[in-house]
Formats: structure tokens, C-alpha cells, sequence
């Protein structure tokens, strides 16, 4: 015959769960994620830079956002994988979007792309994730 529905209705309750812890991690990341392609769109900066290299810090701070982001993310699943291992995956997640968010840049008017932002995107986002991750007592 098939599934009685008790059999049913249990699976599915899971299934809403797990789709809701999902979108509960990975939503604000993908938020953010947006948030950042939508800055990047923009012809002209929101605010001129108060002083030499304030855009880089601006950079680092916005990658460690999302580093926190991604780390938060990609734990909610508990990997089994080492603290170093996760660092860097992560760190390279977050790498790898400033690189596309710069080739991105480059095609937007008025704007260019940097090697220099995409080194800022990193350092701030192996900055965010080492914070968060500080958070996390190492298994026993």
C-alpha cells in the first residue's frame, strides 16, 4: 500500500525544520552577500574616503562581515573538519566573492578593480572568521 501518515507527517516536520535552521544560517549571508553586490553597483562611492586607504580598512571590515557570516554559516552544519581546515575554506569562500565582486566593479562605470582590494577582502575576512571561530572551544 504506501506510507501511513503518521509515517509521514513526522518527515516532513524535519524536513520544515531543517529547511528553517538552513535559511536561518544562510540567509543573512546571502543577504550580505547581495548587500555587497549592490554597493559594489554603484557609480560613485556613498561617502568620499576621510583619509589615504580608508577604502582599504572599508574593504576589511566589510570581509570580515562576512567571514563572521560564512563561518557562522558553514558551522550550523557542523563540518567535521579541523578549526585550520575550516579557516581556510572559508577564508577562501570569502576570497574568492571579492574577487568576482571585483570583476563585477570593473565593468560598473567610474569604477575599477583592485588586487589590493581583493588582499583587503581577505585579511578582513580571515580576521572575521578568526574572531568568531575564538568563540568555539576546540572538541575534546
Amino acid at each position: 500500500m504506501g506510507k501511513s501518515i503518521m509515517a509521514v507527517v513526522p518527515a516532513l516536520a524535519i524536513k520544515k525544520v531543517n529547511l528553517y535552521r538552513f535559511l536561518g544560517y544562510w540567509l543573512p549571508t546571502l543577504a550580505y552577500c547581495a548587500l555587497i553586490f549592490w554597493l559594489s553597483s554603484s557609480s560613485k562611492p556613498v561617502l568620499p574616503p576621510p583619509f589615504y586607504g580608508a577604502d582599504k580598512v572599508l574593504h576589511a571590515l566589510e570581509y570580515a562581515i562576512l567571514g563572521i557570516l560564512l563561518a557562522r554559516s558553514i558551522l550550523s552544519a557542523k563540518p567535521r573538519f579541523s578549526k585550520g581546515a575550516l579557516v581556510v575554506l572559508i577564508v577562501a569562500l570569502a576570497t574568492l566573492y571579492g574577487i568576482s565582486d571585483e570583476v563585477h566593479q570593473a565593468m560598473v562605470p567610474g569604477r575599477s578593480a583592485s588586487l589590493w582590494d581583493v588582499l583587503a577582502d581577505g585579511v578582513g575576512a580571515l580576521c572575521g572568521v578568526l574572531c568568531y571561530m575564538g568563540r568555539i572551544p576546540e572538541a575534546h
